[in-house]
């Protein structure tokens, strides 16, 4: 595409692509030598190495068959107006950095006459673009575009002025400057590669799965792999991990918990979230101190333009605001635009008790908040501040003999950010936060954690095939214990969360490195050092994940990884971390191999089989099913094995008519001393699938059918132990989802939707008790209903 085009005396070169177009042949035509050469001898050693086929055996492609689906930015209004003063012709290269709503973020000038700098600088920030697009989904991009500034051509209404001539020489005619030679202009697409090891959830897809009422960190149920410890509880096993192994993280920040108590939505406003990363299987090092699966949430690029939304439901409402502003130069005469200035914010509160108090006298509240801005202090330096945090409580009925929980957590995070040229950035960043969790009457015990955390990142892009991310890392918790001699229901409360100081500290570095072009590996390691009442521990955790890109169609994808975290059996709960370290530190050898297949009209499908070990394990939930815990049964460390097969067929629910197919066959045992019985939780078969239809315009429906067979049996002759032989009843639930979106103005929207999680009203087996006879115990039917609105521009 070449666009060359004259207005006020400006020619403007939008992005000749035919260099780019031959130097992408270059390359494929580079990989398909290495391929045909060398390329069998070492993907075979590769995939040997990390559990793949064993051999990969790639026919060269034509180069038509290897090009990505990218759609570079497209200018919608890029008017510039030769400046006032000036004099001649000149060009200039600017730099731009466009987010996925086509607007310009960032502008700095690569070359060009001082003259024309300034003005193209200050006027290239109102320029609008169409979005570059990877398989059809808007992303950010980075451009280098070329202004050529020529003085306007007179006009008959504006003679030319005469120009001096030497005596005697006759008057030459006028003749417009010459057009300097046109430049290619490179395009750089940014954030969409897929990352080896990963699963990816669009915001705009994983709204739509029904049963997850329009929250996208609800959507992970429906990926192979995951079971719930109970229908409907946003509370998972994943690949047969302990919930207290999973770890969840909010732009590099961990989480505590991720979802509300109970059957809430998670704690992040999912107008906040842009990408939800889910690696079931080994992590990249940067998101370490936890042996096992890993849930890091990406938030939503900020925008110069207002943003705002408001949701309304039968439990909660809900609020999101953005506003930016475009700042001129940092300095005067500098080259180089400041980023822009921008603020969000969003809350959700819970009035969910109203309607409890209707049925009976138990009480329900939880609220949560987000607030991140930005602000530049020079051409290269920005300030960030974020701050989030949530707050859940349950008072059982009087007539229970439970109290309840009431717990909280806060997050304050402030980052310098500074960018080294255009291939690389650093980041410095001090985040406190404070966690409590306690039970609901007024002289309950309380655990509470005040911690600190400094952090230290660096991304530095060598080339197109060596990028580095490294960091350091260090962490302080002061964990306070509050205990009450009347409600003291667990005596050694005080043993397993003593008041004392731990501290954590260590470094990452991963490399992703690719030698040609499709093929991604990420070899990276992490060393931490743990403290806890005078006792330390190491752990060091080499891990390498890897892509094949064998065509535009299939990719193979590998995991395996060794990482180590503190002993811990509560799963989010927010301050309740296990002291004792002087039975050494759980840890876990992940390896999982994959293959991933585009088929015609955006179907994708997939297989992957994984084997997971956790070693020195704390899982007293798994291995007797049951949240109510002794000390015998905290104080035994466990070896915990999951091998599965996970085959999965989607298209993107955002389409007219889309949907999802997974299936998960998998054996989760438990080895403790010398006995060795199924997990509490294993399932054998989970089946899942989904569709989501726009029957009419902007009038969406959607079913989502689950089904898994039932828990093992607990034998309770002897010691109690689970058994395979026979199993609760199988359990399968309907959600369905109702959308009408109505458009306001030029930008504007409002949804109402309706929505129920388990609509086919079924109960769920919990416990198989057999003796001399089984009994069944259930829960349920949990059955949540949901109507609500949204607006929004």
């Amino acid at each position: 595409m070449r666009a060359l085009l004259r207005k006020q005396g400006v020619t403007r070169i939008l992005k000749p692509l035919n260099d780019v177009a031959a130097e992408q042949r270059r390359h494929h035509e580079q990989r398909s030598r290495f391929l045909a050469s060398r390329g069998h001898t070492l993907l075979a050693l590769l995939l040997t190495l990390l559990f793949a086929p064993r051999a990969l055996h790639a026919q060269p492609l034509a180069a038509e068959n290897r090009t990505p689906q990218v759609v570079p930015p497209r200018a919608v209004s890029a008017d510039v107006s030769y400046p006032d003063g000036a004099t001649g012709a000149g060009t200039v290269v600017l730099e731009l950095t466009i987010d996925a709503s086509g607007t310009v973020t960032e502008a700095e000038v690569v070359s060009g006459d001082e003259a024309f700098s300034a003005t193209a600088l200050t006027q290239a920030r109102a320029f609008r673009f169409e979005p570059a697009r990877r398989d059809g989904h808007a992303v950010a991009a980075r451009i280098r575009l070329a202004l050529e500034f020529t003085p306007p051509e007179p006009t008959a209404d504006t003679p030319p002025e005469p120009v001096a001539q030497p005596a005697g020489t006759p008057p030459s005619p006028l003749r417009p400057p010459a057009v300097p030679a046109r430049q290619a202009i490179e395009v750089t697409v940014q954030g969409e590669r897929q990352r080896p090891g990963s699963v990816s959830l669009r915001q705009e897809d994983a709204r739509l799965m029904p049963g997850s009422f329009g929250d996208p960190l609800r959507a992970l149920e429906a990926q192979p792999g995951v079971v719930p410890v109970v229908s409907g509880l946003p509370t998972f096993f994943i690949r047969g991990a302990p919930p207290a192994n999973v770890g969840f993280f909010f732009d590099g920040i961990e989480l505590p918990i991720l979802y509300h108590a109970f059957f809430g939505p998670s704690v992040i406003h999912p107008s906040f979230i842009e990408r939800i990363d889910f690696y079931p299987g080994a992590a990249p090092a940067s998101l370490g101190r936890f042996a096992g699966p890993v849930v890091a949430v990406s938030p939503r690029p900020f925008s110069t333009e207002p943003h705002a939304s408001a949701t309304v439901r039968a439990i909660d409402a809900g609020g999101y605001a953005e506003s930016g502003s475009t700042l001129q130069s940092c300095q005067p005469g500098s080259t180089r635009e400041c980023p822009p200035a921008a603020v969000r914010a969003a809350m959700r509160y819970s009035y969910a008790g109203l309607v409890l108090s209707l049925i009976n006298d138990a009480e329900l509240r939880y609220w949560d908040y987000q607030v991140q801005g930005r602000a530049p202090i020079g051409p290269r330096d920005t300030l960030g501040v974020l701050g989030f945090g949530a707050y859940d409580l349950f008072r059982a009925p009087q007539a229970s003999t439970k109290s309840g929980a009431a717990i909280n957590f806060h997050r304050l995070d402030l980052r310098w950010d500074h960018r080294l040229g255009a291939s690389g950035r650093t980041r410095l960043a001090l985040t406190g936060g404070h966690d409590r969790s306690a039970g609901a009457s007024t002289d309950s015990s309380v655990i509470k954690d005040q911690s600190l955390r400094l952090r230290g990142e660096l991304d530095q892009r060598y080339s197109q095939q060596v990028m580095l991310h490294a960091g350091l890392d260090a962490r302080l918790d002061h964990f306070g214990l509050e205990t009450s001699p009347r409600r003291l229901d667990f005596p050694d409360y005080s043993t397993l969360f003593p008041t004392r100081t731990d501290s954590a500290g260590g470094g990452f570095v991963v490399l992703e490195l690719e030698p040609v072009p499709g093929i991604l590996v990420t070899p990276s390691v992490r060393a931490d050092v743990y403290s806890s009442g005078g006792v330390q521990a190491l752990g060091i955790d080499p891990r390498v994940s890897a892509n094949f890109q064998v065509s535009r169609a299939l990719r193979f994808e590998h995991s395996l990884g060794l990482l180590h975290q503190r002993p811990n059996f509560a799963a989010q709960v927010p301050g309740a971390q296990v002291a004792d370290l002087s039975g050494g530190l759980q840890w876990a050898l992940l390896a999982s191999s994959g293959v991933r297949y585009k088929l015609p009209t955006d179907i994708t499908a997939s297989a992957a089989v994984f084997r997971s070990g956790y070693f020195n394990a704390l899982d007293p939930i798994g291995s007797g099913r049951d949240f109510t815990v002794d000390r015998t049964s905290i104080d035994r460390r466990s070896t915990i094995s999951a091998v599965g097969l996970e085959l999965m067929l989607t298209r993107p629910l955002s389409k007219r008519l889309g949907g999802f197919l997974s299936y998960t066959l998998s054996r989760s045992t438990v080895s403790l001393e010398r006995t060795r019985t199924p997990s509490g939780f294993d399932r054998t078969h989970v089946l899942q699938g989904g569709v989501s239809y726009e029957i009419f315009p902007r009038v969406r429906l959607g079913a989502r059918g689950v089904f898994y067979t039932g828990i093992p049996e607990l034998n309770l002759e002897g010691s109690p132990h689970f058994e395979s032989e026979r199993r609760g009843k199988p359990f399968f639930r309907l959600d369905l989802r109702a959308e009408k979106r109505f458009r306001i103005g030029r930008n504007g929207y409002l949804d109402l939707v309706a929505e129920v999680l388990n609509a086919t009203s079924t109960r769920e087996v919990v416990r198989l008790d057999c003796g001399e006879v089984c009994r069944e115990r259930t829960a349920g039917p949990v059955i949540l209903p949901s109507i609500g609105a949204e607006a929004g521009f």
